[in-house]
């Protein structure tokens, strides 16, 4: 069985309207991810930076890290306490790493947060780091072109990788590779995502479900949906949910260089 969904000229002139307002209005988390993703220089990426990576992936799954969030008052600390060499010297990674996120206050899933944070260190340190690099490397290469829809297969096999780390899902799975500037044709969908395109487009009742997204075959389709739109609209889709996140943090805006 086949599901074809056709989008009205109003809906994908929304979308674009919606994504040029965002970047007319110098939104700065928008203008980041138009930056990092798309028009600047191919980042840097060093271990260090892979490793903060998985570390903010743990952190905001199911909760908020927008601008003054615990989640990301707990990155920006100066000294962090979660660097690759920290984690080396903590005689127990797990409890180090709880009783810093307990003493952080505000964060939730500390427990789970910590397992998992001690057992992908694990899985790098006994052969995965080697994996990881290999799938950094082939997305370095494509970022250093210019952006084309024949790219999303590669950025789609580099987040299913990332499905093997402990508490990775498909959102989480591609955020990694987002936050990091590599990726520019998928999407990191939730709740906030669904709650605007049930807001704005003509989609019918029961198509959307946020108890869906852990599912990959249901991200995978949704994913399509909304590549369909943005090809529409000409807007990519790196953009589109970078414009759809800002919208809920209307009032504040990010204020430090580091923005997930």
């Amino acid at each position: 069985m086949k599901i074809s969904f056709e989008f009205e000229r109003q809906e994908i002139d929304t979308v674009k309207d919606f994504v040029a307002h965002k970047l007319n209005s110098n939104r700065r988390f928008v203008q980041s991810r138009l930056q990092q993703n798309v028009l600047g220089s191919t980042p840097i990426i060093d271990d260090d930076k892979l490793w903060l990576a998985i570390l903010m992936c743990l952190l905001t799954t199911q909760q908020r890290s927008g601008p003054n969030s615990p989640i990301n008052l707990f990155l920006e600390r100066r000294p962090f306490q979660l660097t690759l060499n920290d984690c080396k010297e903590f005689n127990s990674l797990e409890k180090s790493a709880f009783d810093l996120l307990n003493n952080a206050k505000g964060i939730r899933r500390t427990n789970k947060i910590a397992k998992a944070i001690s057992g992908n260190f694990r899985m790098l340190n006994e052969g995965e780091w080697d994996n990881l690099r290999d799938w950094r490397d082939k997305l370095i290469l494509q970022r250093q072109t210019s952006p084309n829809l024949s790219h999303r297969e590669l950025e789609e096999k580099a987040s299913n990788y990332m499905e093997h780390f402990i508490e990775f899902g498909p959102k989480q799975s591609r955020n990694f590779w987002q936050s990091l500037g590599l990726t520019r044709y998928v999407f990191v969908l939730d709740s906030r995502i669904l709650r605007w395109l049930r807001q704005y487009l003509k989609i019918q009742n029961g198509v959307l479900t946020g108890q869906g997204l852990g599912d990959v075959q249901y991200y995978q389709f949704i994913s399509d949906l909304l590549l369909n739109l943005c090809i529409q609209a000409n807007v990519l889709p790196c953009v589109l949910d970078a414009a759809i996140f800002d919208s809920f943090d209307e009032g504040k805006e990010w204020s430090s260089e580091t923005i997930w």
